[in-house]
This record gives structure tokens, C-alpha cells and sequence, in this order.
């Protein structure tokens, strides 16, 4: 075997090997967020520094499921007041504070170096609908996850959970 043949193969052994190390990790980083997670806090920080809720209302509650096919499922859900008649016939306040209040979102995600990516299928915001949305894993441990997004207009999101019992 010629040496450039051997350069070659070393070369494509390497390339291959890192391949499998970084998906090795991102498979162990998938299956320890396997399971269902419950809400902690949702904080949005905007770019001039002032700390907000991630929806509006009080006492916002939620549920993030990550299943082993892939599949996740996410909703946070503010107490919202109650509509006057039903839920076909609501006032415009009605309205805005289901908007405000809502975030849900599903669809399949990847994880990838302590990233973590979801391709939405459908939200409670329909501009993120069909889109790919990168998130931080900022920390993971067994009952704890906290994922972070930087807004493009210089905010941030940080959602902190805790393992479902």
C-alpha cells in the first residue's frame, strides 16, 4: 500500500471515529432527557435587561415530554380567567389572554452538543410553526433541566424543569 493510500484511510478512520464520538454523546444526551418534565420557571430577559415572564399570567404551569422515538410535546399554561359565555364566544380580552398565556408547541427533536433542536410542527404561536428552533441545554442532571435561547434581538429565554415524579 502507497503511503498517500495510507494517509487516506487514516485520515477517513479519524473523520469516522470523531463521527461516532460525537454521536455517541448526542445519543447519551437524548436519552437522559427521555421522560416527562415539569415547569419550574420560564424568565425572558430583553435586550435593555428588564426580566419578564415567559407568558403572561399568574402562576404559569407546564409540561415538556420527550419520548424515545423522537417525539416532544411542550406546554405552558398562565391561570387564565374564565370565559363569560364559552369558548366560541369570547370578548376580545378573552382572546388576548389565552395568547398571552399560552405557549405550546410539538413536533420531533434532535440533540446535538448540548443543543437541543426542535422541528415544530405546530405551536400556540404559528410563526414558529414548520420552523427549527435551537435551544442551550444550560444544564442537565437527572432531575434537573435548564435550556436557554438567544433572542436574535438580544434577549434571552431561560426554562428551568425538574423531572416529573
Amino acid at each position: 500500500m502507497n503511503a498517500m493510500l495510507r494517509l487516506a484511510l487514516a485520515g477517513a478512520l479519524a473523520v469516522a471515529m470523531l463521527f461516532s464520538n460525537a454521536h455517541a454523546q448526542s445519543s447519551a444526551l437524548q436519552k437522559q432527557l427521555i421522560g416527562t418534565w415539569t415547569l419550574v420557571s420560564f424568565d425572558t430577559v430583553t435586550a435593555d435587561g428588564a426580566k419578564r415572564p415567559g407568558v403572561e399570567g399568574s402562576n404559569p404551569k407546564g409540561l415538556l415530554i420527550f419520548g424515545r422515538d423522537g417525539r416532544f410535546s411542550q406546554q405552558v399554561i398562565a391561570d387564565l380567567p374564565k370565559f363569560g359565555v364559552d369558548r366560541l364566544k369570547t370578548t376580545p380580552q378573552e382572546d388576548s389572554a389565552v395568547a398571552r398565556g399560552i405557549l405550546s408547541y410539538y413536533g420531533t427533536y434532535t440533540v446535538n452538543d448540548k443543543a437541543l433542536v426542535f422541528h415544530i410542527e405546530r405551536s400556540s404561536y404559528p410563526n414558529q410553526n414548520g420552523t427549527d428552533q435551537k435551544r442551550d441545554i444550560s444544564k442537565l442532571t437527572a432531575n434537573e433541566l435548564t435550556i436557554t435561547l438567544t433572542r436574535m434581538k438580544g434577549g434571552q429565554n431561560t426554562v428551568a424543569w425538574k423531572r416529573a415524579k
